[in-house]
């Protein structure tokens, strides 16, 4: 496919990057110079630097022979112009980030379709619910449901003092609700597990489990469990006001809600549209003011400043306070391996979540869904099982996937979420939850995959994602 990229921030290069490893052709707008030499070095695409004021520039870069437009600069006026003029110019699929509610409002006076955009992304707002499922789920430190709903991966930092602790993973009960698919190590080292393989102090374990079960292997883990009564959330942007907007809106919310920003003319608008959060106007590394607003009785500090690097700070001082877990949003992936090492619980990419919502454009195969884990190089692929699939109608330990760093963590048949043993076979039409590290996509689509008939099966819908 031929891809054009409006905008070379942090979630346009991601996209970029992991296009062109694809093979895909990638033509890349940007109007900072810095940027477009930066960039020169380290993508094998066009570059273009345009400001977006030329009709033309759109002509300059090909749309008219291109597939997909992506705009994700940061103006939402300019992305919107940016599609519009795609639509007119050419038959193209095109991608808006537009973080504005109005403009997604029932009572806009033009649909998203008359804006000439198929697909909305609001980054801020997949965060937001990111964040929000953490929040509401406080024993994992990652949570992503599949399969409708039926199966869900959780990922849970193994304590000290677990009892697994040099422990090889035989000594786990076989068991019919779940199924320990990866290990992410301190050092950055991704595990895809074999009996022999033990548990280690701080390891980030990735199980897949039956929605709702609720397994030993947590308790064996974890050794403590704790209800969040006390949130934190330090920044009042976009992330931190639409995070607050969504934990009001939980029913039987008994949470006491403090949003923290610098800014007295933003504290001042957030308390105007916050109903039952507390706005306080305080520099978010000042040590007195948390101590002051008793921090270590949070159960969780969510840092969402727009800065990494006082994310980072913040989170590392709410834990040496008392915080019970602690939230980041990271934007810069030299920072994404060092959040295991520092003792932060989890933390959310909103790069990540958008190349993971947006790979479905993509592919021609029956992948269902990508979900990008951790620093992006290792996923959750979601896909149909092809008829012709030459693995179909053999069991499962004859065909040695974990060899080739490949795990089928769950099956949902006929409507039935399956955790599968070694006996298992695969049938035909098998939604498949795998596991796998990013490299090795082709091999799973060429192993499973019927091209061409993705949507078949779900597809990408037209409309907003994440509002």
């Amino acid at each position: 496919m031929k891809v054009i990229i409006a905008g070379a921030g942090d979630i346009g290069t991601e996209l970029a990057k992991r296009l062109i490893a694809d093979n895909h052709d990638v033509v890349v707008l940007e109007k900072d110079s810095e940027k477009i030499s930066s960039l020169s070095n380290k993508l094998d695409a066009m570059l273009l630097q345009e400001t977006g004021e030329r009709i033309s520039a759109l002509v300059d870069a090909g749309v008219e022979e291109a597939d997909v437009f992506i705009a994700v600069t940061d103006s939402d006026e300019l992305n919107i112009m940016f599609c519009m003029i795609a639509k007119k110019l050419a038959n193209i699929k095109t991608v808006a980030r537009v973080r504005n509610p109005e403009y997604t409002s029932h009572k806009m006076l033009l649909t998203s379709e008359q804006l000439g955009i198929d697909i909305m992304i609001d980054p801020e707002g997949l965060t937001a619910l990111e964040i929000a499922k953490l929040i509401k789920n406080p024993d994992v430190n990652e949570i992503e449901y599949f399969a409708g709903g039926k199966i869900e991966l959780i990922a849970l930092r193994v304590d000290k003092e677990s009892e697994l602790i040099n422990q090889p993973l035989t000594i786990l009960p076989v068991s019919p609700d779940y199924f320990v698919v990866g290990i992410f190590r301190e050092n950055g080292q991704i595990v895809i597990p074999k009996g022999e393989d033990k548990f280690l102090p701080n390891d980030m374990v990735y199980v897949i489990k039956k929605t709702g079960t609720l397994t030993e292997f947590s308790s064996m883990v974890r050794s403590e469990k704790k209800r969040v009564k006390n949130v934190m959330i330090l920044g009042g942007g976009k992330i931190g006001f639409k995070l607050a907007k969504i934990l009001e809106g939980y029913k039987k919310n008994s949470m006491t809600i403090k949003l923290v920003e610098k800014s007295a003319q933003k504290c001042h608008i957030l308390s105007d549209h916050l109903n039952k959060t507390l706005v306080l106007n305080a520099d978010v590394a000042d040590i007195n003011f948390l101590k002051d607003e008793n921090i270590e009785s949070v159960d969780v500090l969510v840092s969402v400043t727009g800065s990494d690097e006082l994310n980072i700070l913040t989170s590392i001082l709410g834990k040496k306070l008392g915080t019970s877990k602690t939230i980041v949003e990271i934007n810069k992936p030299d920072y994404e391996i060092l959040m295991q090492t520092l003792g932060i619980d989890s933390y959310i990419s909103p790069r990540l979540l958008v190349a993971g919502r947006l790979s479905q454009l993509f592919r021609k195969s029956s992948i269902i869904s990508e979900t990008f884990l951790k620093d992006g190089r290792a996923e959750i692929i979601e896909l149909a099982a092809a008829d012709d699939s030459p693995l179909i109608n053999q069991q499962l330990k004859a065909l040695r996937l974990s060899a080739q760093g490949i795990i089928i963590g769950a099956i949902l048949r006929n409507g039935k979420a399956v955790i599968p043993r070694g006996n298992d076979v695969i049938l035909p039409k098998d939604r498949l939850i795998i596991f796998t590290q990013s490299e090795n996509v082709k091999q799973v689509e060429r192993l499973f995959c019927a091209f061409g008939t993705a949507k078949k099966h779900q597809g990408i819908h037209e409309g907003m994602i994440a509002n």
